[in-house]
């Protein structure tokens, strides 16, 4: 039974073993900095060089922050094979131009709970089912349930999220109820 556990938690522990060369190289590129200034003798010189060492980590750490964010926007409402074809698309794009994998593994990040932005258009499509293009690109369509009704004026801000049992919620600031929509880019 002991050696059982053993290999149990060896097999456990494996994934984490495996994964450990991904997550060297990027520790040895953000220590790449530090490790100049570790050879520099000098007090004065030696602190200034580890200051401007953080400052750009700190810079670098911001910028990936951003790219995140952005990316969360831009990915919410997505199917999870639409968010893998877009990354595969963009890897390839990147490797084209010559940048790394890296430059575009790094933004997936989790999708957020919502997304407000401003109504750019409405319009109903062939199915007669409103349609909205919000200001940050997206453009949702209603579905089957909705407690909201009436006109929504261009310009309202608009709060997308989830649902409580899957799918999306479409709220109007101002106004009750919601309208049930899918999103379509």
């Amino acid at each position: 039974m002991r050696i059982f556990r053993i290999s149990l938690a060896c097999a456990a522990a494996l994934p984490l073993f495996i994964a450990a060369p991904a997550h060297a190289d990027d520790d040895e590129e953000a220590l790449e900095p530090f490790r100049a200034c570790g050879s520099i003798t000098e007090g004065p010189a030696r602190l200034a060089c580890f200051d401007a060492a953080l400052a750009g980590a700190d810079a670098a750490q911001q910028a990936r922050q951003e790219r995140r964010r952005r990316r969360t926007v831009e990915d919410f409402g997505l199917s999870a094979t639409q968010i893998e074809e877009r990354y595969e698309s963009e890897l390839r794009r990147a490797e084209r131009s010559g940048g790394s994998a890296d430059d575009v593994a790094e933004l997936a990040p989790p999708e957020p709970q919502e997304v407000t932005s401003t109504i750019a258009e409405t319009f109903t499509d062939g199915t007669q089912r409103r349609v909205f293009l919000l200001d940050n690109g997206q453009i949702w369509r209603e579905g089957n349930n909705s407690s909201l009704r009436g006109r929504i004026r261009i310009g309202s801000t608009a709060t997308v999220s989830r649902g409580g049992i899957g799918g999306y919620r479409l709220r109007v600031e101002g106004r009750t109820g919601f309208i049930s929509v899918t999103r379509v880019r």
